[in-house]
């Protein structure tokens, strides 16, 4: 039965996208309910194998109250008598997500013709939002996401799209046919996924002003709520305690790791198993570590996947049901997590974790309830290890002191000084979790699929209780896998519980076994012969890749006012469903779209981190700067180009044997000072520029390092520019006279070093013309001259005479 509800809830809708089609079994008329009705009836015996499916056909057909605007066949109040507080349950769940009173008819518009609306259309703060944007029908894949302004689809569009959907349905139903499938905890994530790859751009409601929600999202919130108010309500499930909206029914919780940077970037010794191996698989295994708690969190209240509402980051929001032992439990959990993290990790995690009740009737304010939950959170952030350091109100000291034993300091290993560790065939000592993230950190840039098990039957284990695979191919996935991770394109297989999920993992790898030859700088690289195909590259070899100086970019950025964008951004139209929208496409940019930019346009960048609202990438230090501008205009093209979503860029140059911990703490102060300047902006070389002035800044940068390794302008030149860059600084700053010294002194150094304004040669000409220019206090070259003339000094910088 509660299986049948959580299916139920979950496709309660789903004539809301049938009912568009024209053709075959989808040529069907009347209102959405009746269409969701004839749909899950065409697929009788597929479903029949899973769930009872008279109570399945009744809440599919009957989830609505209102008799104004829906006929007696489509009402809960008319259910028969056994299904009708399941289908008030529905009913219920429905309002909850999509935050409404009543529902409007589905007759009075072309529902047909109406698009969704991309989210990001509406969003404002101090702003003005842009014109509406919409999204063509397309399955989900990161090049599909970018919506364009239009009105009305193409002929046919929309038609081929449902007829794709339908095919592969068939292909799920036929596929349980052949394995004579029974298994719903299998099936529900394929569902899942199916829904997610053609429902995410179908409007739920055509018939609000600016239909922004995506269908997939009212559908999986609406299962979410429908599985917690089951839980709440059974065994008794009575109609009235159902209907009332007052009660607080739920529990929203928020969970959010510490300490991930220090975790990530602190690795001691890079030969150790090879810093750009480990680098990314410390911060993949923190979202695993992530993911697996919020697994471990469902499996304890007995929840589907729908309930995990958002999970990105190492932050993760679950709805629960509010139970008498619901504290309970997560307080048992909260002690379990927190005593695994103390002894495997040394406490460097720690998951603060915050719960907030909720009514029905609070779903109407969601922004409101995220800003509260947010609030409890910070105030949890200052009790770390709470669980393990205090016993009845008093300080627990044994809790203090070393919980390892350490037979002599030589066995420590080698790579994180923290942990025993053991001897490898070099003779060197490393410990488990150094050796996990050395094995991971090879098989990441050639999976496809992330397989969790509840026991230790995984090759990575002690997760919690928990242990992964990480897997080329679905041929090698035990079938044991409570939940395989698909995080490339979304792939189907109802023999398996596959759930797509967008994961950027990208990292350069070696190519070719020549790839050391083809190097311009192969002669001086300490990693010469290393190249093992397939596996990342170092980073000296990264770094080589570089013009000029041979130099590694390490940029950070990530969204402005993101927390005002939730709070605010959506006015009053802020139900969860809206919320799950905005944060579900955000996460589709960073994590999907992102690996798929890099990827194609940038393969020698690696990616330490992307998802949720901001990126880590390191790479050539020229390439970095070139991404940094793209990154910012697809993120732009992505969100409608509304000036009320901004990033904010931070970059840092550094050389490549450079400690880790240190280059990030660099590109996070350029990401404050980017910020501190008024945010949607980019530093790099200790300076700030608005994003509309970075492509003419960069065309000057590289115009003044062409001429440099011309030779037609010298490099003491240029180095005399950035003392100038610095006075004018300075004046603009403190507004002393004594700084515009600058001015006569470049005017002495233009005209002893540069060509003459009169010259033959018109590109000497445009030379001083160039220099002149700078000459003039407003400007933009002076105002960007030190970033002008950094550039243009490391772009010709490096190799073998450096």
């Amino acid at each position: 039965e509660y299986q049948t509800v959580i299916l139920g809830a979950l496709l309660h809708d789903i004539g809301k996208m049938l009912q568009r089609g024209s053709f075959g079994l989808l040529d069907t008329k009347g209102q959405h309910p009746q269409v969701s009705s004839d749909f899950v009836s065409a697929f009788r015996n597929f479903f029949s194998n899973f769930i009872d499916f008279d109570l399945f056909q009744t809440l599919v057909q009957r989830h609505h109250e209102d008799a104004r605007f829906f006929k007696d066949n489509l009402l809960c109040q008319n259910a028969p008598e056994e299904y009708r507080a399941l289908s008030y349950l529905v009913s219920r769940a429905d309002n909850y997500s999509s935050s409404e009173r009543g529902r409007k008819s589905d007759d009075y518009q072309d529902y047909k013709e109406t698009p969704m609306v991309s989210v990001f259309s509406r969003i404002k703060l101090d702003k003005e939002h842009p014109q509406l944007h919409r999204y063509h029908p397309n399955i989900l894949a990161p090049e599909n996401t970018f919506p364009e302004e239009f009105d009305l689809y193409r002929d046919n569009e929309l038609n081929n799209h449902l007829q794709k959907f339908g095919e592969d349905f068939r292909k799920i139903e036929k596929d349980a046919k052949k394995s004579n499938l029974h298994d719903f905890d299998a099936m529900f994530p394929n569902i899942l996924t199916i829904l997610a790859k053609y429902a995410w751009c179908i409007p739920s409601n055509t018939q609000e002003e600016i239909p922004d929600v995506s269908l997939f999202d009212h559908l999986k919130t609406t299962c979410a709520i429908a599985a917690c108010l089951y839980r709440y309500h059974s065994p008794t499930f009575k109609e009235k305690e159902i209907k009332e909206d007052k009660t607080d029914k739920f529990l929203l919780l928020v969970g959010d790791l510490s300490g991930i940077q220090k975790y990530i970037f602190n690795i001691t010794h890079i030969g150790a198993g090879g810093v750009a191996k480990r680098l990314r698989a410390r911060s993949f295994q923190l979202n695993i570590i992530s993911e697996i708690i919020s697994h471990k969190i469902l499996h304890a209240f007995s929840l589907p996947l729908a309930n995990i509402l958002m999970v990105s980051g190492g932050k993760f929001y679950i709805l629960l049901p509010n139970l008498k032992d619901s504290y309970e439990k997560i307080v048992s959990l909260k002690k379990d997590i927190d005593f695994w993290f103390y002894k495997n990790l040394n406490a460097e995690i720690n998951l603060n974790i915050a719960t907030m009740s909720l009514s029905g009737s609070d779903f109407r304010n969601y922004s409101d309830v995220m800003k509260k939950i947010n609030q409890l959170l910070q105030r949890t952030k200052n009790r770390p290890f709470e669980s393990i350091l205090i016993d009845s109100g008093l300080w627990k000291h044994s809790a203090t002191s070393l919980n390892i034993d350490f037979e002599h300091e030589e066995k420590l290993c080698k790579a994180c000084n923290k942990f025993p560790g053991q001897q490898q065939e070099d003779g060197k000592f490393i410990c488990k979790r150094c050796t996990d993230d050395k094995e991971i950190g090879q098989k990441l840039p050639k999976i496809k699929y992330i397989a969790f098990y509840e026991k230790d039957l995984g090759e990575f284990k002690d997760y919690l209780g928990y242990s992964f695979d990480l897997l080329g191919n679905m041929k090698h996935i035990k079938p044991d896998a409570y939940l395989v991770m698909n995080i490339e394109e979304p792939v189907l297989d109802c023999r398996l519980p596959v759930m797509h999920r967008f994961t950027a993992n990208y990292v350069s790898t070696f190519i070719s076994e020549n790839d050391c030859d083809a190097c311009k700088e192969g002669g001086n690289c300490s990693e010469k012969d290393h190249a093992i195909v397939g596996q990342p590259k170092y980073f000296e070899c990264i770094a080589n890749e570089s013009n000029g100086r041979k130099m590694l970019g390490y940029l950070k950025a990530d969204v402005d006012n993101l927390g005002a964008v939730f709070a605010f951004g959506l006015q009053e139209n802020n139900s969860i469903s809206r919320i799950s929208t905005l944060s579900r496409m955000l996460d589709t940019f960073f994590s999907g779209y992102m690996q798929k930019l890099i990827e194609g346009n940038y393969p020698e960048l690696y990616t330490v981190y992307s998802g949720g609202d901001d990126i880590l990438v390191i790479g050539p230090w020229d390439s970095i700067v070139n991404f940094a501008v793209e990154l910012n205009d697809e993120f732009n093209r992505f969100t409608c180009n509304n000036k009320n979503l901004t990033l904010s860029t931070g970059i840092a140059f550094v050389k490549h044997n450079y400690p880790v911990f240190h280059a990030v703490e660099m590109a996070d102060n350029a990401l404050d000072l980017s910020k501190d300047m008024g945010k949607d902006r980019l530093n790099l070389f200790g300076q700030t520029l608005k994003w509309d002035e970075a492509p003419d800044v960069i065309h000057e940068c590289e115009r003044l390092a062409k001429w440099i390794e011309q030779k037609q302008v010298s490099s003491g030149f240029v180095r005399n520019l950035l003392i100038y860059s610095w006075m004018n600084n300075e004046f603009n700053s403190t507004r002393k006279t004594e700084f515009l010294r600058f001015l006569p002194l470049m005017t002495y150094d233009i005209a002893r070093n540069l060509p003459s304004a009169n010259d033959k040669n018109p590109e000497k000409r445009d030379i001083r013309e160039w220099a002149e220019d700078i000459k003039d206090l407003k400007s933009r070259k002076l105002k960007h001259l030190g970033i002008i003339a950094n550039y243009a000094l490391t772009a010709n910088r490096g190799g073998k005479n450096e």
